[in-house]
């Protein structure tokens, strides 16, 4: 998900309030209300997260039986035009209804709506213009047509109302969550059922229109609000395109910075080859995932809040932000020291190069994860320059070192090379979130040598456990691998379960804690 700026002035916070108590605009806001916002949002984002991530973890087993890698590649150079296109023209309309004071008004959100329609009908034509060049340049002629045919999908996204940034505005998670599950089971339900027909790349694109179509009829009669209708108000629209400017620059830094792995790896290896690639990213990509999603859906909002609110801003980043690190940190400690393993218990063999992938992709990811809690605070206080920065120094990172890494060590070095530029990025938005005082330097540098720690431990067990399972006479096959995973996830696990039991008793005792 794209992060995106919060305007914000730059006060000083006042004292806060006795007794617990949160001054806000129209009344106070109790400790305990923040918590149970927290926890709330919190609930529903990994309720709506784990689904999502189980259905789409399944549909992907399901298509790698009934398509062919090359589709895989076919379509991750689709998705990357497309996303590509959405993100040079985003100016943030979302996150400027949920941040701006006139984020209720039905002028405000009408002109949002119109803007975001008139932006996805011009992006779709864009598409048809540059299907051709890019079929030529990869020398695959499906894409003259899949790529037209896949941003249909984005011209429905246009016409979604506007209550679903409401609902986000407010918190509430509920429906959304509903709407998000309902549309993606709907997509992978037309997908898996056309593939098993067909064996046809077109499910693919199939099924992200009719998730597109659900979830656009869903947000008009499921969720409460105004009803949408064309409108255009001059001084909505430059509030609007004003707040836009950092988010346009950021979201296109953000493009080359994270997606155009796929565009080179697409000239430098087979098609076959990027689709394992691909299969590769969807596991590395775990931890990034679920950081970004509660932090984008939950702790972005409530950290506005707060600022506008002058509580104790960073207490409450500190503590929100080391609990969930410390469930990204044990899910990328295992993908680090069990990336094959996952690999073997899951596809087949010729999927076998997406372990090692996992393994080196899950170091830069941790870095990510550490960036993306820097990059909430930064938003949250109005400074997205440095996000912008952060993407800028990783794309200056990857014109450098994937070449030195391919050049060296050929595929696997430019993967160890795209993985090493997302230590660029976190150190370019630690010294952005450093300047503003919402840096947790010591809470990064303590999780981050728990990673280290708990993956070697990891690493060993599967070195030694591998051999002897690999070896044993397992009926059927994966039991071996399931027996080695349970054995890499609870070794792992008892570090993290150390550190979250030592993090409690400080908390009770009310001592410092990282």
């Amino acid at each position: 998900m794209d992060q995106e700026p919060h305007s914000q002035s730059d006060t000083t916070p006042p004292s806060p309030p006795r007794d617990g108590l949160v001054a806000h605009g129209k009344g106070t806001l109790s400790g305990h209300a923040l918590k149970a916002k927290v926890a709330r949002g919190s609930a529903w984002t990994l309720v709506g997260y784990g689904s999502s991530q189980v259905f789409r973890l399944l549909n992907n087993l399901i298509l790698w039986r009934l398509l062919y890698p090359e589709a895989f590649g076919v379509m991750a150079i689709v998705n990357v035009c497309l996303v590509g296109l959405a993100m040079f023209s985003d100016i943030g309309i979302g996150p400027s209804i949920i941040q701006h004071e006139r984020g209720d008004d039905p002028t405000y959100l009408n002109t949002a709506w119109t803007i975001q329609i008139v932006r996805e009908l011009i992006l779709c034509l864009v598409s048809l213009a540059i299907a051709a060049p890019i079929a030529a340049f990869y020398k695959e002629p499906l894409l003259v047509y899949l790529i037209p045919a896949a941003s249909i999908s984005g011209v429905l996204v246009g016409f979604n109302s506007t209550r679903l940034f409401s609902a986000a505005r407010k918190i509430s998670l509920g429906r959304l969550t509903g709407i998000d599950l309902l549309s993606q089971i709907g997509g992978l339900a037309v997908t898996i059922v056309w593939a098993w027909l067909a064996r046809s790349i077109w499910a693919l694109v199939a099924g992200s229109t009719v998730s597109a179509a659900i979830r656009m009829i869903l947000s008009h009669t499921f969720l409460p609000g105004i009803r949408n209708r064309f409108c255009w108000d001059p001084t909505c629209a430059r509030i609007l395109l004003r707040f836009g400017r950092w988010i346009f620059l950021s979201t296109l830094l953000t493009f080359l910075a994270g997606q155009s792995d796929r565009l080179i790896f697409g000239k430098l290896i087979p098609m076959g080859m990027l689709g394992v690639y691909s299969i590769a990213t969807t596991w590395a990509a775990l931890p990034q995932t679920v950081i970004l999603r509660v932090f984008g859906a939950v702790l972005f909002p409530l950290l506005s809040r707060l600022h506008h609110e002058g509580n104790e801003f960073l207490v409450f980043l500190r503590k929100t932000r080391k609990q969930w690190l410390l469930l990204a940190g044990y899910i990328s400690a295992c993908l680090l020291s069990g990336g094959p393993t996952l690999i073997r218990l899951l596809y087949e063999s010729k999927a076998t190069n997406a372990g090692w992938i996992i393994q080196v992709l899950a170091v830069g990811v941790w870095f990510v994860t550490l960036e993306a809690a820097n990059g909430t605070a930064l938003l949250a206080i109005g400074h997205p320059k440095w996000l912008a920065a952060g993407n800028a120094a990783k794309l200056v990172g990857m014109v450098a070192l994937i070449p030195i890494g391919y050049s060296a060590y050929a595929f696997p070095g430019a993967v160890a090379g795209l993985a090493s530029t997302e230590v660029l990025h976190y150190l370019t938005t630690l010294v952005g979130a450093r300047r503003h005082k919402v840096a947790c330097l010591g809470q990064d540098m303590i999780l981050s040598a728990l990673v280290l720690l708990t993956s070697s431990v990891g690493l060993l067990v599967a070195r030694w456990l591998g051999p002897l399972v690999q070896s044993a006479a397992f009926h059927p096959a994966r039991l071996g691998a399931l027996l080695e995973g349970l054995a890499i996830a609870i070794c792992v696990g008892a570090g993290w379960a150390c550190a979250f039991g030592w993090d409690r008793m400080k908390r009770k005792r009310q001592l410092p804690a990282y």
